[in-house]
């Protein structure tokens, strides 16, 4: 049986037919649902229809907590060694335990060696300085006892010299009287014998001489000891510096510096809620490395916002309802039960940079590429107890003047 097939000519354009009936089929179904959705539009009551309305702005946002929502890292390099058994929802405080690192045992072993060098500065400080101590004591006595030497040396040197000074006072006297008696004498022609006289004059040579002799020693002995109490006390003060020197070079300030920098890093292989607030999601698992993606996102849901991107074209519109008094929002999505309701806080909630979109709108023909600012809309009490279960959910936003 002969077969017969369309030129190639013929199969072209029998597929660039059924591509414009499928256009056409396409804007027709398209014309019909907007003419539907006008005629829904049309229907409801204008406090519904907050997007169609002049007094109006609408945006795209997303559900946030005020402080934003916290990722919690472990330190680049390391591995979690031990996750404490968190789940979503369940609230932490600031300072309780996550997890822990595996460099933990190395940390503490870093500790005890810290520990142990500090005891070793601190007992070697102690040795040196009950050497030290010894030292000055023993100079103190040297001191001490140069100088009681000194006082009872001179003190008796000072009564011998009263003695002889006496004695060369009374020989003296007794010359003077063998003298005078031997000129009584010399005038009935008697003498005194002459070795009497003699003998008188050399007992007073011989206290003056003893006398002088003392006074010479005197004199030195007290040059002595001063010179002895100078040895002494620069002996002390020589056992003083060598004291402080000895202090001065055990490391316990080094020592206790490295200690504490040990135990911080130490107390950082704890991982710890660095913030009061619920866990929103737990992605860390037991040996996986750390620092490469958090461990867990938490935040702090008492109080909830909406961050909107407005479009750059409303943000006059909006930035002068915002002068003018408090801005009211509504905030929708199917997902939440009721809609959310806030306040634009003046104009400080309002961005001041023009940046590219974050939030995008589903379906092919939104536009994908804009110009927004973002806009923090804080919600109410009943709306905050809503929102907070659904972090990051993207819904849209409605502006109107107080």
């Amino acid at each position: 049986m002969k077969r017969y097939s369309l030129p190639r000519s013929g199969r072209t354009l029998t597929t660039v037919l059924l591509v414009l009936f499928a256009a056409a089929v396409a804007g027709a179904a398209g014309y019909w649902l907007g003419r539907q959705t006008e005629a829904e539009t049309a229907r409801m009551p204008v406090a519904d229809r907050p997007f169609l309305t002049k007094d109006r702005i609408t945006a795209l946002g997303r559900i946030q907590p005020e402080g934003g929502v916290v990722p919690v890292y472990g330190p680049p390099g390391d591995r979690l060694a031990q996750l404490e058994p968190l789940a979503p929802g369940q609230l932490l405080k600031v300072g309780d335990k996550i997890g822990e690192l595996a460099s933990r045992k190395d940390r503490l072993l870093e500790v005890q060696v810290a520990e142990t060098q500090l005891n070793e500065a601190r007992a070697a400080r102690a040795a040196a300085e009950r050497a030290g101590q010894q030292k000055i004591r023993a100079a103190e006595a040297e001191l001490n006892q140069a100088r009681a030497n000194k006082a009872s040396d001179l003190a008796a040197l000072a009564a011998k010299l009263d003695y002889l000074e006496l004695q060369v006072k009374a020989a003296a006297k007794h010359v003077d009287r063998l003298k005078q008696l031997n000129s009584r004498l010399a005038k009935i022609n008697e003498r005194v014998a002459p070795e009497d006289l003699e003998k008188a004059e050399l007992l007073l040579a011989q206290a003056e001489a003893e006398w002088a002799a003392t006074k010479a020693l005197r004199t030195k002995t007290e040059t002595t000891y001063e010179e002895s109490e100078t040895a002494a006390r620069a002996k002390l003060d020589a056992a003083k510096a060598e004291l402080e020197e000895a202090l001065a070079r055990a490391p316990i300030q080094s020592s206790e510096e490295k200690l504490a920098l040990a135990r911080q890093l130490a107390e950082r292989t704890i991982i710890t809620a660095p913030i009061s607030g619920t866990v929103l999601k737990v992605i860390g698992r037991e040996g996986q490395p750390t620092g490469i993606e958090p461990i867990l996102h938490m935040a702090d849901l008492s109080q909830m916002t909406v961050v909107a991107e407005v479009y750059e074209s409303d943000v006059a519109q909006l930035s002068a309802w915002a002068k003018a008094g408090t801005v009211r929002v509504e905030a929708t999505n199917p997902a939440l039960a009721n809609p959310l309701r806030g306040t634009v806080r003046g104009e400080a909630a309002i961005a001041r940079m023009i940046a590219r979109n974050q939030i995008f709108a589903l379906g092919p023909r939104e536009d994908a590429d804009r110009r927004v600012v973002e806009v923090i809309v804080h919600l109410d009490a009943a709306s905050t107890a809503s929102a907070a279960r659904f972090v990051g959910l993207q819904v849209t936003v409605a502006f109107a003047p107080q």
